[in-house]
């Protein structure tokens, strides 16, 4: 078992979750805002 292919899955695993979590919140934020300027607007 090669220990470097091992070390790399878990760190991009972890990536990808960190860029679908912030997507998810600036989605979110976005929302928000929109909502915001209908009330306003």
């Amino acid at each position: 078992m090669n220990p470097n292919k091992f070390k790399k899955n878990p760190t991009n695993e972890i990536k990808e979750k960190l860029k679908k979590s912030k997507f998810d919140l600036l989605t979110n934020e976005n929302d928000f805002l929109v909502k915001s300027l209908k009330k306003a607007g």
